[in-house]
């Protein structure tokens, strides 16, 4: 099924998190001839207030954006297909969900996406919540709208909040090719990339795509929970 889309938005959180949740699944939808977008609202760093100064801060988005563009054309995606957003780093509940929504659509609106990939509902992260509740509201259905709609899991996030309400139902089944491809584009965000035994770490992502796909009965795999979908 999943290869048959011939464009998918990926709208998540923040720079790394797409890569995290969906990077070997896009690297392999790229392969296939699918026109992958991506869409990031927030910035990701200026959360960080309480540990760098507002300089370094600035700096440091000025790397992060650069990474970032690097980082998607390791998985395939040109610049072009990448949409970056200006709202606030771990605060996204200081903005309307309205806002958010609108932002959406309007790429929707651009893109015509035949598919949505996006954050889990009990993400620990305020931002990655938002991004889910914005994306349903943006793919509700209508009689000419019917947007299938996956949530992914952030290693780094997901995980975190016990019980997770986690509970994949949708499994993909990538090649070595397109983990090790996912594991490049996560490493090129030097300033989110962390060692061994981080849930970031390239060990860690390797042993999770293992789990994953044993759980789907593949070599490699990525996991998603269906949001929505229509026959």
């Amino acid at each position: 099924m999943i290869l048959n889309f011939k464009k998918v938005l990926a709208f998540f959180a923040h720079p790394d998190d797409e890569t995290l949740a969906a990077g070997a699944t896009i690297n392999k939808m790229v392969r296939n001839g699918t026109r992958v977008y991506v869409a990031i609202p927030n910035t990701g760093v200026h959360g960080r207030r309480n540990t760098i100064s507002a300089d370094a801060r600035d700096e440091a988005l000025k790397v992060l954006r650069k990474d970032t563009v690097y980082a998607l054309s390791l998985l395939g995606i040109n610049d072009g297909d990448l949409f970056l957003g200006e709202f606030s780093d771990n605060e996204m509940d200081k903005h309307t969900l309205l806002e958010l929504t609108n932002w959406l659509e309007n790429i929707i609106q651009v893109v015509k996406p035949d598919a949505i990939f996006t954050h889990h509902r009990f993400c620990t992260n305020i931002d990655h919540q938002y991004c889910h509740e914005a994306a349903v509201l943006a793919t509700r259905p209508s009689v000419n709208s019917h947007i299938p709609l996956f949530c992914g899991e952030v290693s780094s996030s997901t995980g975190y909040l016990r019980p997770a309400q986690w509970e994949p139902n949708f499994y993909v089944n990538v090649e070595s090719e397109d983990v090790e491809a996912k594991i490049r584009a996560m490493e090129a965000y030097k300033i989110e990339a962390r060692p061994d035994p981080h849930p970031r770490s390239p060990e860690v992502l390797r042993a999770l795509a293992k789990v994953r796909g044993a759980e789907g009965g593949f070599f490699f795999g990525e996991a998603f929970m269906i949001q929505k979908i229509y026959s």
